[in-house]
């Protein structure tokens, strides 16, 4: 009897050993669990008390502070959740102004000081609310006037008790603490005792490792010196720590209280056996006999076999005791069972992909759905295999990475890398795993998201800010950056960059006689053949329709020699650009050979702007069509006497405007239904010696030399003057006047002033005015942009922004702006019948417009063709030759009669 005895007592100490593990991994599994939901609950929380503040803050009666206006305001608020213990709002200086209750001591100004500098929303520190006794948490939202300047702040005073989260998990083990701490170690909310510890300081041992880790489980005392199990994790868009505390004793408490009583059992049984042994000769051979085969079952794994109570009072009684311990042991296997199919159910129907792969070799032992779709292969092909073996990981120097942080920290978070599916693609994963112990092995659990189409989206908006979409070449805006950062490095180095302009030859006769596609092709083709010629270090970009260029650096030449030596590079990448351009290419069914003409010029010798070598590269390409085409040329000295031509125009540009040569025509602005809704203002010079000068000659160069100044002042105010005369016109009396404004002029510090003197100098309605803005106004000081066209829109003025699409927008500023229409540029209607990259940039504007809730134009419309394909579209407003030809103010009404008039009027943008 020794024997059986001894396999019992081994198997019991093997077996409550194995529980004792199995719980303590099961309490972290269920803490992290808890964890998880507690966290999203806060988020969610957190997410939506910032847009409910938000869009308090945009209240017009709290925007102005009024007291009387907006009481109760808030009131409709606090009903939609119990969380919301107060929402209010107070000025400046601390005053209330609306509140279901006293301001809550935490909101005072020191309190959001944060929120009005930065003027983003705040979180305050847990207070204890006068009235309700409990612990609130203040989240604070700056208040702007209509001027944008920030008034005060609208809060809400959170109770973070009656959140969802402290206290509907009703299947939480006992005595689990939820409990959020804030970046200072003080404790914001706590599911018990929160009287006693919300606003103090938390544990500073756990709190110190908490905050070291940001993330994970450990167990350690709380402040009652109990041992807990501790989860923890930040809540996204905050800076608390959540933490969930599972009380050890108490998880514990069953599996030690079996494992007690398995060993009172046991004592109790060695002690009968030992009397059943000295009693085996009186009798009792057959009731220890029948315990034995019991413990025998037991031993073999059948936990259903019981002992039959029997024979004298010690056997009968330590029947009822082996059959209480199976008892036990069966209801902590239930318990167990019960929180592993928690695990499993959230691990099945996760979104995201979940897998369990041992440590050792990647081999997956477990995979849900959604890591199934998302990798291509069934379950059936994953479980069993490695990564390795499916290629998953498509670079290995990312999976050994992500094994290196997993064996260092035990976890890892948002780790982002490539993976391959079945069928091949490649796709962007968002990798954070944990590991574990499973039967006694290590294993990762680890959730991967599918990021591959923000991504892409990031990478679609890089590439529509800085490289043309037709060539995917570098575009103007890049291309400049670049030379401005090659000019600067060549003269800090004494270095020599060299630049190479490119302009196609006959490429518009082309385009006329075989169609905007072919000359797409043409355009795409020159930039891979371009892409071939160039070495690593040299950049090509597509400035505009046939004009490409090229920018060579040589950051190391130091002698006049080494110069000459980059000219002859530049010479020589030259020559081999015009071979390569004049290789026959298949255009319209047959063969095409065109050629280029190239400038080329050298810099870095002295301090200079940006583009003054591309002026020089532009006048060199410009020598080399003029003698004969499809050749490069140097710029040379004799080649300044354009410069001087350039000059000589700036003299009689000044003159110009000394004599008030200038003058405005105008050109109508209609709707679909045939409505003139107003009229661009565009400048003219009619020169007594070169005649009528073209706007795209004399503008650039008024740009350049600061002329656009006075002569963008007196356009203003000669505008504003004709648009009071319209005042007492009935047909023009609501027609809207729109005025193009350089950006040199609009930066200018005292802009509004000069637009608030012109108006009322004239006389002229403010609500008749609209300023046309370009992108490149968007490109530096935006925060000066936004201000000033807030101050003229609060006066009337309505904005535009022209030529849109042609420039750099940042969608995250454009919003910002208190426009009222783009304008699609004429650049994408000439073609837009034909190109199919204009048509899509058109509807793309044109959709922009309309989530932003702004109107559209499309200037250049020219045939009824184009008009009708825009009203397809969703444009409603049109510009250009098709209704009318700019004229002067006296034949406005001859070219309006030709269109219905407006019957109803017109405010604002249109």
């Amino acid at each position: 009897m020794g024997i059986p005895l001894l396999a019992l007592v081994a198997w019991l100490t093997w077996d409550s050993y194995r529980q004792y593990a199995s719980s303590e991994q099961a309490s972290y599994q269920t803490a992290r669990l808890i964890r998880t939901l507690a966290t999203a609950q806060t988020a969610e929380m957190l997410t939506k008390t910032r847009a409910l503040l938000a869009a308090l803050a945009q209240r017009p009666h709290l925007r102005s502070l009024n007291r009387a206006r907006c009481a109760g305001l808030q009131g409709e608020y606090t009903r939609l959740d119990a969380a919301y213990r107060d929402i209010f709002s107070i000025t400046r200086d601390g005053r209330a102004v609306c509140g279901n209750g006293p301001v809550p001591p935490g909101s005072h100004p020191a309190g959001h000081n944060a929120s009005l500098l930065s003027e983003a929303p705040a979180l305050g520190p847990p207070v204890l609310d006068s009235i309700s006794g409990r612990w609130v948490t203040t989240l604070v939202h700056p208040v702007h006037n209509n001027a944008g300047q920030a008034v005060g702040v609208v809060g809400a005073a959170l109770d973070l008790q009656a959140l969802m989260l402290l206290q509907a998990h009703r299947d939480m083990p006992p005595k689990t603490v939820i409990g959020i701490v804030n970046q200072g170690g003080v404790l914001v909310a706590r599911s018990e005792q929160a009287e006693l510890r919300v606003g103090r300081q938390a544990n500073p041992v756990t709190f110190a490792f908490m905050q070291t880790r940001r993330e994970g489980a450990v167990v350690a005392s709380d402040f009652q010196g109990v041992q807990r199990y501790f989860a923890f994790e930040p809540v996204p868009g905050s800076d608390w720590l959540l933490f969930v505390a599972l009380d050890r004793a108490a998880v514990l408490q069953p599996v030690l209280h079996q494992a007690l009583v398995r060993l009172a059992s046991v004592m109790v049984l060695a002690l009968v056996v030992f009397a059943l042994a000295l009693r085996l000769a009186h009798g009792i051979r057959r009731p220890v006999e029948a315990l034995s085969r019991t413990m025998e079952q037991v031993g073999a794994g059948d936990l259903a076999a019981r002992a039959a109570p029997g024979g004298p009072a010690e056997l009968h009684h330590v029947a009822v005791q082996l059959n209480a311990m199976l008892e036990a042991r069966l209801r902590a296997g239930a318990t167990l069972r019960q929180s592993e199919m928690r695990f499993r159910t959230a691990f099945q129907t996760s979104p995201d992909g979940m897998c369990i792969t041992r440590l050792s070799d990647g081999c997956f032992l477990e995979v849900n759905e959604g890591g199934a779709r998302m990798t291509g292969w069934t379950r059936e092909e994953l479980v069993g295999h490695t990564t390795r073996e499916i290629r998953l990981w498509r670079r290995g120097g990312e999976r050994t990475r992500f094994l290196d942080v997993l064996q260092r920290d035990g976890c890892c978070a948002e780790l982002e890398a490539e993976f391959v599916t079945k069928d091949g693609r490649v796709f962007t994963g968002l990798v954070s795993a944990q590991t574990m112990l499973l039967d006694g092995e290590p294993c990762v659990l680890s959730i991967t998201r599918d990021i591959s189409t923000r991504k892409a989206a990031e990478a679609q908006i890089r590439d529509l800010s800085f490289f043309d979409p037709l060539t995917g070449l570098a575009n103007r805006r890049l291309f400049m950056d670049r030379l401005a950062e090659a000019a600067r490095l060549a003269l800090q180095r004494r270095g020599r960059g060299a630049l190479i302009f490119i302009d196609l030859d006959d490429f518009r006769s082309l385009n006329e006689t075989l169609g905007h596609e072919q000359g797409d092709l043409w355009l795409r083709e020159t930039a891979r053949r371009l892409r071939q010629c160039l070495g690593d270090s040299d950049t090509a970009a597509r400035l505009g329709s046939d004009e490409f260029v090229v920018l060579l650096q040589d950051p190391d030449a130091h002698t006049h020699t080494q110069g000459d030596a980059l000219a002859r590079r530049a010479e020589q990448l030259g020559e081999g650009i015009l071979l390569a351009l004049n290789e026959p290419l298949l255009l319209g069914g047959a063969e095409h050979r065109r050629g280029a003409s190239l400038g080329v010029t050298l810099f870095g010798w002295q301090q200079e702007e940006a583009d003054e070598p591309l002026r020089r590269a532009e006048l060199a390409m410009q020598q080399a069509k003029a003698s004969g085409r499809n050749t490069l040329r140097f710029f040379e000295p004799h080649m300044q006497a354009a410069v001087c031509a350039r000059a000589a125009m700036e003299a009689a540009l000044r003159q110009a405007i000394e004599a008030r040569q200038f003058l405005l025509h105008y050109q109508i602005q209609v709707t679909a239904d045939g409505r003139v809704t107003g009229t661009e203002a565009l400048l003219r010079w009619p020169d007594p010696r070169r005649g009528m000068v073209s706007p795209a000659e004399f503008i650039p160069l008024a740009e350049a030399s600061g002329l656009i100044l006075p002569l963008g002042q007196w356009v203003l105010q000669t505008a504003c003057d004709e648009l009071a005369r319209w005042a007492h016109d009935p047909v023009r009396t609501q027609w809207v006047m729109a005025v193009n404004v350089s950006a040199r002029q609009f930066h200018q510090t005292d802009f509004v002033h000069q637009v608030r003197q012109a108006l009322q100098h004239s006389g002229a309605d403010a609500r008749r005015l609209k300023l046309e803005l370009t992108e490149g106004m968007l490109v530096s000081n935006v925060e000066d942009v936004i201000a000033k066209m807030n101050a003229l829109r609060g006066i009337g003025l309505g904005f535009s922004l022209d030529d849109f699409g042609t420039g750099y927008s940042s969608l995250a500023y454009l919003k910002r702006l208190p426009l009222c229409q783009l304008k699609i540029d004429q650049a994408f209607v000439r073609d837009i019948l034909v190109d199919t990259n204009d048509a899509a940039i058109a509807k793309m504007i044109i959709a922009l417009a309309g989530s932003m809730g702004l109107t559209v134009i499309a200037e250049g419309v020219e045939t009824e063709a184009q008009r009708a394909f825009l009203a397809e579209l969703g444009c409603q407003h049109y510009q250009g030759y098709l209704f009318g030809r700019p004229v002067a103010a006296d034949a406005l009404a001859a070219v309006a009669d030709a269109v219905p008039l407006a019957l109803s009027p017109v405010t604002g943008c249109v």
